[in-house]
């Protein structure tokens, strides 16, 4: 069983304009400026604040398994998901941000919290369901040319690979979720990106997918290489 909650976040665009092109990096970095301000009153509610990092602050070493608060970007929206711990994290935070404020020079309306959250039993289920991966990040830098070196076939294959291992070790892992007889398979694959730069120097490919599991799976959680950023993002079809 795991909790998840999205937050809204909707700008008035015409309040500021942006320096630079936003993106999820941008809203990370703006949430944690927004932490910071509120950090003493939060730790006081007993919300983890060091989760809102993408490393451990005492040791500056990077953050290690499953993200507990996600970033996503879709259709000029910001939202930020919570996971388990990260869902009183992000309430927290939520609860000192009730009116319109400015980060950035940018101004929000405010946190809005979507329905769609709740608590969800992921399990191995009898039948198949569909759903979508957006901007999978499924190949490492380091295997990056090795893959592209592989014919048509063999990428899907090896993609199939990895979409269930990081099913089975990103979800089952480090969520603590068992999945007893695991059945998954690219159905479709929609779109293709050019590989992008990430940290100035690595590329990585992404992909848009279709696929079925045997498994209930939620919205707004991710899969693959930069998740907290929101890349990989499950939409249930």
């Amino acid at each position: 069983m795991i909790k998840i909650q999205t937050y809204r976040l909707e700008p008035f665009y015409a309040a500021g304009a942006a320096k630079e092109p936003l993106t999820t990096e941008w809203l990370r970095d703006a949430i944690n400026q927004m932490m910071r301000d509120k950090r003493e009153k939060l730790e006081k509610e007993q919300a983890d604040t060091s989760l809102f990092f993408n490393h451990i602050p005492e040791t500056g070493h990077p953050r290690i398994g499953y993200p507990l608060i996600i970033y996503h970007y879709i259709d000029g929206l910001f939202y930020i998901t919570g996971i388990n711990e990260g869902v009183l994290a992000i309430d927290s935070l939520a609860k000192h941000y009730k009116s319109p404020f400015s980060v950035d020079g940018i101004v929000f309306q405010g946190f809005h919290k979507e329905k769609s959250g709740g608590e969800f039993k992921l399990e191995t289920i009898a039948d198949m369901r569909s759903y979508r991966l957006t901007e999978w990040r499924p190949i490492h830098h380091d295997n990056l040319n090795a893959f592209m070196q592989m014919d048509m076939a063999a990428k899907v294959n090896e993609l199939n690979l990895r979409l269930e291992k990081h099913i089975v070790n990103e979800l089952g892992k480090y969520l603590a979720i068992g999945f007893d007889q695991l059945n998954c398979a690219i159905t479709d694959i929609t779109r293709v990106y050019e590989p992008q730069i990430y940290k100035k120097r690595y590329k990585y490919p992404a992909f848009d997918i279709c696929f079925s599991v045997n498994v209930a799976l939620p919205g707004m959680i991710t899969l693959g290489n930069h998740q907290a950023l929101g890349f990989g993002r499950i939409e249930p079809k």
